[in-house]
């Protein structure tokens, strides 16, 4: 691999700066609340270098949110193949939410969260995006459910995956206005087997 130049080296930096900066002053004072020009004056840019590297206010927070997809990628090898569908996507669940305690944190998640519930956000927003890597994985179970007669016929994959989606953006909800006692991969696996339950085939 070449080695970066000086002036590449010097962008790097520049874009992990206002990647850094943005989300320290969107836990601050909420992303809502925070222009870029508050950001570019932190970091002694011009807005023009601000659009170089983001296209808004949200990629920035996209940039670092992303990461999870690249986890995703590393989970698919290691959930049991033998497994029925709804344990897989109890197992993906209970990895996601571990991740989502231990790395992400509730500082970039509320700050995700909020965002996505601006105006300043597009309508096909990155947390219902169906080109996410989690998606497609809950998509490969819930058909493979679908065909193995583990979950009900009369509903089709898009309505079984959009059921479990809002069981996941629920419990990411309450983790994020309760206090530390709430265990996120405990209420997690608890809700999500009630409602997989409910989703399977009982003829």
């Amino acid at each position: 691999m070449e080695s970066l130049t000086s002036r590449q080296k010097k962008a790097l930096a520049t874009r992990q700066k206002l990647l850094k900066t943005s989300l320290d002053l969107f836990n601050k004072y909420g992303f809502e609340h925070v222009s870029i020009e508050q950001i570019t004056k932190a970091c002694h840019v011009s807005k023009g270098t601000f659009y170089t590297y983001f296209p808004s206010k949200y990629d920035v927070i996209l940039e670092k949110f992303k990461e999870l997809d690249s986890f995703y990628s590393t989970l698919e090898n290691k959930i049991d193949p033998l497994l029925p569908a709804s344990g897989k996507i109890l197992e993906l669940y209970q990895e996601q939410m571990k991740y989502l305690t231990t790395v992400i944190g509730k500082d970039l998640m509320r700050t995700v969260y909020t965002a996505a519930m601006t105006n300043q956000v597009e309508q096909d927003h990155y947390l219902i995006n169906p080109q996410r890597k989690i998606f497609q994985l809950m998509n490969i179970y819930i058909e493979e459910g679908i065909q193995q007669g583990e979950f009900r016929q009369d509903l089709p994959a898009a309505r079984i995956q959009a059921i479990i989606q809002r069981c996941m953006r629920a419990n990411v909800y309450d983790w994020l206005i309760h206090s530390d006692d709430f265990d996120l991969a405990t209420e997690m696996a608890q809700f999500t087997a009630i409602v997989l339950s409910g989703l399977k085939n009982n003829q």
